[in-house]
């Protein structure tokens, strides 16, 4: 089980909360294509009321428990994940303006590494990036003993002596692997590849994995395309959109619309996956289908889950989910302009582990 670590809440979050961005939620959005499936938005609800949060340097979490119309989250409209993480502030730059003229309080992560567990993860995050959370779903899914320690930014934490001993770029997430003589992985790409190697190491289960080495060589193109093309571009396309300072059209424009391109290849990745698995399940149909005289979406199997890679979910596609709640907030709306995305994420966050992670239980 997960027990965070916190730190005080950041007082950049209230100056967050006064950025009105004139924009209406949407939490009560019933989705039809629910098919039976408990109602997301109720649960989301329940998250975003047990998940204490906090603003740091990198991302917001969740909605402030007032005003819920001026603050930079997901506005529901996605429809899968009315907000449960939602991520807007780029992490580089911010850190260094609050703690620029700042001592570094680090006598938690001293008591930390003189206490340190004998087994297990630490994993070190904030609860606001999304990156320790893509970590923290995988932890979760595995249903590996972890504890996380959210990191306390305006105290400097980031920049301490300790944590940068375990990660030197100085950025979350890190985690320590307490059972192989506390060794330190850092790049949350990094980690989740630790992750799954060690839990099929372990068990002889390739769970979120594979043992084929050809569907390893898949799996990892997906999950460094996620690390440095989607997960990127969504960080800037949200700063020049609102943190820098000055407006910068043609940059937000540049951003906005690579995510777009970015989201066009996975689209169509997992409708190529669709299609395939239409024509070998719903075999009665499949010449009508292929004639074009039946559209795809009439099938029984229009809805059924689909992955990036295999016939089973990876840590390929759950890399994504913490950062597909947020593209609403550089106007794009999943649901609509990417519905194979949009059902793929929706699949995601309704598995128990992943709201399990999202809510740092």
């Amino acid at each position: 089980m997960n027990n965070p670590t916190n730190p005080p809440v950041s007082n950049l979050s209230s100056a967050l909360r006064n950025i009105n961005l004139q924009e209406s939620s949407n939490i009560n959005n019933n989705d039809s294509s629910n098919n039976g499936n408990p109602n997301i938005n109720q649960d989301i609800n329940i998250m975003r009321q047990n998940a204490p949060g906090q603003v740091g340097n990198e991302m917001l979490l969740q909605r402030p428990p007032t005003n819920t119309n001026n603050s930079i989250i997901g506005n529901g409209d996605q429809g899968f994940n009315e907000p449960i993480v939602q991520h807007d502030i780029l992490p580089s730059q911010n850190s260094n303006q609050i703690n620029q003229n700042s001592n570094i309080d680090n006598s938690r992560l001293v008591n930390f590494f003189q206490n340190q567990p004998v087994s297990g993860y630490t994993l070190f995050s904030h609860r606001s990036a999304p990156n320790g959370f893509k970590v923290a779903i995988v932890l979760s899914e595995l249903n590996l003993p972890y504890n996380t320690f959210f990191l306390d930014f305006n105290a400097g934490e980031h920049r301490s002596p300790e944590f940068i001993s375990i990660t030197p770029n100085a950025r979350v997430p890190a985690l320590i692997d307490h059972g192989m003589d506390n060794l330190s992985i850092w790049e949350s790409g990094a980690i989740l590849l630790h992750l799954v190697n060690r839990y099929y190491k372990a068990t002889g289960d390739a769970k979120l994995w594979s043992s084929d080495l050809a569907e390893q060589a898949q799996i990892n193109g997906w999950l460094f395309f996620q690390a440095t093309g989607h997960a990127p571009m969504i960080g800037q396309a949200l700063h020049f959109r609102y943190f820098h300072s000055e407006k910068l059209p043609s940059a937000l424009e540049r951003y906005t619309a690579e995510v777009r391109r970015v989201y066009a290849v996975i689209e169509m990745a997992l409708a190529e996956k669709r299609e395939g698995l239409i024509m070998e399940l719903d075999i009665d149909n499949a010449a009508s289908y292929s004639a074009g005289t039946t559209p795809l979406s009439q099938s029984r199997f229009f809805d059924y889950p689909i992955w990036l890679v295999c016939d089973r979910i990876t840590i390929a596609d759950l890399s994504f989910v913490p950062w597909n709640n947020v593209v609403d907030r550089i106007g794009i709306n999943i649901k609509l302009e990417y519905p194979e995305v949009y059902k793929w994420t929706k699949h995601m966050m309704r598995r128990p582990a992943v709201i399990k992670a999202l809510r740092c239980e």
